[in-house]
This record gives C-alpha cells, sequence and structure tokens, in this order.
C-alpha cells in the first residue's frame, strides 16, 4: 500500500490509531524497495469509522481490532487517526512460481540374465537404492518380469495456502437482517451464522456483518470455463461446470493434486456423469459418487454424513470433505498427494468407492483413461497464484451460467468477478464507465484494490482502438496500479496481470 495524501492536521490533541494492512490487500501482487513512513488522517466533523475505513482500503474491524477502540461509533473531530504502519524495505518480488511438477517413479522390467548388480550398474543407482525403493526382502532373488522401482516418484511442491478473506458489510441506519440478505443475495441464515449472532432480530448501525466467512485455499484452482470444458467434451455445460468445482473443491480446500483431482473425476463420471441429482433407487444411492442410503440402505448410509438430505453440489461437497477429514483419509492421503491420475482413479475408487479392482464394474481400463483425459485437458488451466484472491461477490464458483458478456472478452472476465454487483447490458468496455455512472455507481479517477473495475477508454495503455478495455483493480501504489485481466496478454479466455499509470484508466466502483 502506497502513501495517500495527507490532509491538514488541526491543532487538536492528538490520539495515534495504529493500523495494519487490510486483509483484503491482495498478497504477492507488488512488493516495494523503500521503506515509507506512516499516514495520518484526521477526524473531521461528520466522519465515521466506516467512512475512513473505506477511504483507505481497509475495514472497521481491523481500526478497532489493532487499536482498543471499544465502541466503533465513538470517534471524535479532531481524532489523529494513522492509516498505514512503516512499511518495511523488502525487494521488489514477482507473482510466485507454480510449485514443481511431479515426477513418476522410474522402473525397470528385470530381463534373463540380469542381477540387481548389473542393472544398478546400467542405471547409474546403487544396488541399496534399488533395494530400499523397490522393498525388496530377499536381496538374492529377483525373477524375470519382476518390477523393480530405479527411483521412486517426486510428488508436486505444494503451493503456499492462499487466505481470501471475509466479505463484510457494515450496517446502515435503517437497515435490516432480510433486506442485507436480499441485497448480498444469501440468507438471513447464513449471515447469522458467520456473523454469530445471538439474534437475528437485532443488528444496529455500524456493526459489521460476515457475509461469506474467510476461505484458505490449499491448493491450485482451474481457470477453465464450464463452456471451453463443454466444447471439449460431450458433458452439458451444467454438468461441465460440476466437473469443474468437484475439482476447484477437492484442489482448493482439500489440497489434492491436479493428478489426484483428475483421478477423482474418472470415477465420478462413471458413477453419475457429474450429474448430483443422479439417483439408483434399487441400489439406495445418489449423488455424483453415488453415496448409499439415499432411499434404502442395502448398501448403507453414508448419506447420514450429509447437513442436509438434499441433491446439490454444494451439499455433496461438503459431504466429501467431512468424509475425507474423518473416516476417508487414507484416501485423502493416497490420492490427494498422487502423481499419476490413472493409480489416482483406481484408489479413488477402491478406498473411497469401496469397490474391487476386479469387480466389473470398476471399468479398470475406462477411468484410467478418462483420468488421464480429465488431467490432459486440465493441466493447462492451474492456476496457483491466487485466482480467487479477488472476493467481491459472495457467491461461489465461476459465474459463467449467468454471465451475460462474451465468454474470455475482457467484460466477461469482471462479470465474472464482481457478478450480480454490477450491470448485465453495459456493451463495449469503452461505454461502461457511462453506463455504470447512470446506474449510480460512483466512476472517478481513484482506484481501490479488490473494488474497483478499471476502464480503458480506445488506445489507452494498449486497449482495443475500438472497444476499449477493462479490467479488475488488484493493488495500488502511488501513481501506478496493478490489474488483473482477461483477454489481454495471455490471450482469449486466460487472465494476465500488469501495471498501468493510474491516470491510464477511470475507475467504477462496486463497493456498495
Amino acid at each position: 500500500m502506497g502513501k495517500h495524501d495527507q490532509p491538514t492536521i488541526n491543532n487538536y490533541q492528538k490520539t495515534t490509531v495504529k493500523f495494519a494492512l487490510s486483509a483484503s490487500t491482495v498478497a504477492g501482487v507488488l512488493a516495494f524497495s523503500n521503506a515509507a513512513s506512516a499516514d495520518t488522517y484526521t477526524v473531521e466533523p461528520g466522519d465515521s469509522l466506516w467512512h475512513i475505513a473505506q477511504k483507505f482500503n481497509t475495514s472497521v474491524e481491523a481500526l478497532t481490532a489493532l487499536n482498543g477502540i471499544s465502541n466503533p461509533a465513538q470517534i471524535v473531530a479532531g481524532q489523529t487517526i494513522e492509516t498505514s504502519q512503516p512499511a518495511q524495505a523488502v525487494a521488489a518480488t514477482a507473482t510466485p512460481a507454480a510449485p514443481a511438477k511431479a515426477q513418476p517413479a522410474i522402473t525397470y522390467t528385470v530381463k534373463p540374465g540380469d542381477t540387481l548388480w548389473d542393472i544398478a550398474q546400467a542405471q547409474n543407482v546403487s544396488v541399496e537404492d534399488i533395494i530400499k525403493n523397490s522393498k525388496l526382502t530377499n536381496t538374492d532373488f529377483i525373477y524375470i518380469g519382476q518390477e523393480l522401482i530405479i527411483k521412486p516418484a517426486v510428488a508436486a511442491k505444494r503451493p503456499d495456502p492462499i487466505i481470501i478473506p471475509a466479505v463484510t458489510y457494515i450496517v446502515k441506519p435503517g437497515d435490516t437482517l432480510w433486506d442485507i440478505a436480499q441485497a448480498q443475495k444469501v440468507s438471513v441464515e447464513d449471515i447469522t451464522k458467520h456473523s454469530k449472532l445471538p439474534s437475528p432480530d437485532y443488528i444496529f448501525a455500524g456493526q459489521e456483518l460476515v457475509i461469506k466467512p474467510a476461505q484458505t485455499i490449499k491448493g491450485g484452482i482451474l481457470t477453465i470455463t464450464a463452456e471451453t470444458l463443454a466444447s471439449e467434451t460431450n458433458l452439458t455445460i451444467a454438468n461441465a461446470q460440476n466437473a469443474i468445482d468437484i475439482a476447484n473443491h477437492l484442489m482448493a480446500q482439500e489440497g489434492f493434486t491436479l493428478e489426484g483431482a483428475s483421478g477423482a473425476l474418472a470415477v465420478a463420471e462413471r458413477e453419475s456423469g457429474f450429474n448430483p441429482e443422479a439417483v439408483n433407487h434399487s441400489g439406495g444411492v445418489a449423488g455424483v459418487f453415488q453415496w448409499s442410503g439415499w432411499s434404502n440402505m442395502i448398501n448403507g448410509n453414508r448419506w447420514s454424513k450429509a447437513e442436509a438430505r438434499t441433491l446439490s453440489l454444494d451439499v455433496q461437497l461438503k459431504l466429501v470433505s467431512t468424509e475425507l477429514n474423518g473416516a476417508f483419509t487414507k484416501v485423502k492421503d493416497i490420492v490427494g498427494n498422487a502423481t499419476d491420475p490413472k493409480q489416482a482413479s483406481l484408489d479413488w475408487s477402491l478406498y473411497y468407492e469401496g469397490v474391487a479392482l476386479t469387480d466389473p464394474q470398476t471399468q479398470v481400463s475406462i477411468i484410467e483413461q478418462n483420468a488421464q483425459k480429465w488431467y490432459d485437458l486440465l493441466k493447462d488451466y492451474v492456476d496457483f497464484d491466487g485466482d480467487l484472491a479477488v472476493p467481491i461477490d459472495v457467491n461461489q464458483g465461476p459465474y459463467s451460467t449467468g454471465n451475460t458478456y462474451t465468454a474470455g472478452n475482457c467484460t466477461w472476465y469482471a462479470k465474472d468477478v464482481f457478478k450480480a454487483r454490477m450491470g448485465d447490458w453495459w456493451g463495449n468496455a469503452k461505454d461502461w464507465a457511462a453506463n455504470a455512472s447512470r446506474e449510480g455507481l460512483r466512476v472517478d479517477d481513484q482506484p481501490v484494490a479488490n473494488l474497483t473495475i478499471a476502464v480503458f477508454a480506445p488506445g489507452s495503455a494498449g486497449a482495443d482502438a475500438t472497444y476499449g478495455h477493462v479490467a479488475v483493480v488488484i493493488g495500488v501504489s502511488g501513481d501506478t496500479v496493478t490489474v488483473k485481466e482477461m483477454n489481454a496478454a495471455a490471450g482469449l479466455g486466460k487472465t494476465s496481470i500488469r501495471t498501468i499509470p493510474k491516470n491510464a484508466a477511470s475507475y467504477i466502483h462496486m463497493d456498495y
């Protein structure tokens, strides 16, 4: 966070309030090479802590918690608030590189006349290494056709978890929990639960409510759209989206490798075709992974662990997590760390579905082929640098089924980020500022990270000479702005990040 313009300091008694960087600031996008001194702001008549937090891109919670403010509704004119802490001098850094790729095991099949010594010499390893890697119990005996492990598989290095801050809302005079829930497209029950409200009947002006809790993204996340995936497969767009959501849940929430997630997808495809409403009444099973206990308990009752008996994908993904972190931790350990999608499909089928590999319904060759298919389809669409670090809307997952803009374009991506908070028919990028202003949104030259859309006039900063360009602001530092955009340097349907001059665009504010 760079320095803000510092207002004139009035000659009042100064009370310093210390402040740390807002949780909504995207980590790792910008780093600064010079230390900066703290900035301050003097409270003016009519100010509220909420307005100050909005002005300096932080939250009321951060200001009150860090500074011991017992009542956020009570600040006084003339009070001096420190709006940034001095930055430590750090070297400028780029976006972290993606994790190292997994490496499969190197194996050797014993041929007539082979000895361990000969094999070790030919493979440039020691006899001891082969014995250890292959777990040989009788080092004096190997046989023709035996598979020896020369070098064990190397798992992919996991990326550092990405922390997505909570989406919050500050109660305004006249607000009701019902009105807020309707505007934010969530339920009253969700707000009550996330905000830990003792009663949904009482809220007060200035109170901070949690619309969507913070998330920790443990692995990569897919950037492919449902339309693109559907065009590459025989799936409907709806089921393609379900496949994406399953993979994202396993990777982002449970820390699976793409290889492991691909194996699980192959089994889900076999079980349900990615349809969460698939039901087999005779077997009593239902859902994307055909859990038992839906219409009878012939095969057990795994549905008893679900938070609700509804055939929604959201409920089923939560059931997956409940099981992977409960009775099926072995599956999470084996498949979650998989380096081979084919083996992952067999392990998921055996240990999670409980179907023996010798059982014809396992369809070994088919799920192996499909696991490799999913891995090959998705491997170029895995993002490890935090695509979800712009947590603007409360809805999870891509918004492609409700996106009115052309898929893969810059306008589509901005809509995908801000979802229902922005208009469906703002036209070409160059027209967005005018149309947003007409709908009552603030448009100015003051960008705010995670809360503004940059609108480029035709030809400005590389924008299309006819249609202009839009991007999502993810960082602000002095006179420069960092944006994330689609259909720019990376091409149609892919996102990229760059830094632009602040005056190269106008900015639509989405914080309403």
